[in-house]
């Protein structure tokens, strides 16, 4: 039986104590940002030495159960001949012939790991299809006025291609040796009951289908969704990934018997520790109500956050008990 406490955790067949955060590989880190002062961020992403070495950079700072590769959600988009550039936001073009096979330096990456750190589960990344689309469209708008118009008026040539290319990206990584994928549809939030129903249910069921044949478990985090909780609990994923607005407990009515992930506030990382463990202990006594709870943040990592406070924080999750 596999050591992995994540994996199993998803899987449904295991209930203990464990963490991972969302954007535990960034901008908080020492070890990465000495690392992006020589390197730009595209270069990173090719090149399968820094990949690992980011991957593997939280560990020097607290004992977390799983490693998130270090990747990006739009780095599909360059095999659609887009390009992607992150220095100054991001910004996105197209379009042109492809020139790198950033999925190779992954996957050689990944594989590294999974070899190297057997114990710990290998997690995974990709946008979901709304979110990622929403980045060809709208880049850093709020609201996605431009996404929404386009997937309305029937403009779906284009985003069934990256819907394809997500699936592949997904693929790469399993492939090479991830346990777990996590879909960041983020700004699946911003849509109403009725845009979701009418616009968006049948291509995230068919699109999250297809990614559990692969045979990873998933994960699914979409931001600010509470309004949607009734139709997204029906999506075949294993763990739902909640941000930090709703108690754990309150969303029992909507998903009773499922696997949760979260949720502390990442907005709480500048407060006391006394504070902090207060909320993480309510959080994981609300998690084992579940048939499993995987401790993580609301969202990822804030670029201003202490790592002290993140080895507190998973300190507290391993020693927790009822």
């Amino acid at each position: 039986m596999t050591s992995k406490k994540i994996l199993r955790i998803a899987r449904g067949e295991y209930t203990d104590n464990a963490a991972w955060f969302m954007r535990q590989a960034g901008r908080y880190l020492p070890d990465y940002m000495k690392i992006r002062a020589k390197v730009s961020f595209n270069n990173i992403l090719r090149d399968r030495d820094l990949i690992k070495k980011i991957t593997l950079a939280p560990l020097n700072y607290f004992p977390t159960d799983g490693l998130v590769i270090f990747t990006d959600i739009l780095v599909p988009l360059f095999n659609l001949g887009y390009e992607v550039t992150y220095e100054e936001g991001i910004e996105i073009t197209k379009r042109r012939e492809r020139e790198f096979d950033y999925y190779d330096e992954l996957k050689h990456a990944i594989a590294s790991i999974s070899t190297e750190k057997q114990d710990l589960t290998i997690i995974g990344v990709v946008g979901g299809p709304f979110t990622t689309f929403s980045y060809v469209n709208d880049g850093g708008r709020t609201g996605y006025p431009v996404t929404k118009a386009r997937i309305v008026d029937g403009n779906t040539a284009e985003l069934n291609a990256l819907v394809d290319e997500i699936l592949q990206f997904a693929r790469s990584q399993i492939d090479a040796g991830v346990d777990v994928i996590q879909v960041f549809e983020s700004w699946i939030g911003s849509v109403s009951e009725n845009f979701y129903s009418e616009h968006l249910k049948s291509m995230e069921e068919e699109f999250l289908e297809n990614l559990s044949s692969l045979g990873a478990p998933i994960i699914f985090f979409a931001e600010g969704a509470t309004h949607l909780y009734g139709e997204l609990c029906r999506l075949p994923v294993d763990v739902f990934s909640l941000d930090w607005r709703m108690q754990l407990k309150r969303f029992n009515k909507y998903c009773n018997g499922s696997v949760v992930q979260g949720n502390l506030d990442p907005y709480l990382l500048k407060s006391s520790d006394d504070y902090i463990a207060k909320e993480v202990r309510e959080i994981m006594k609300q998690g084992k109500t579940y048939r499993g709870h995987i401790f993580n943040l609301g969202h990822g990592v804030p670029p201003w956050a202490d790592p002290r406070k993140l080895r507190f924080i998973t300190e507290e999750v391993h020693a927790y008990e009822e």
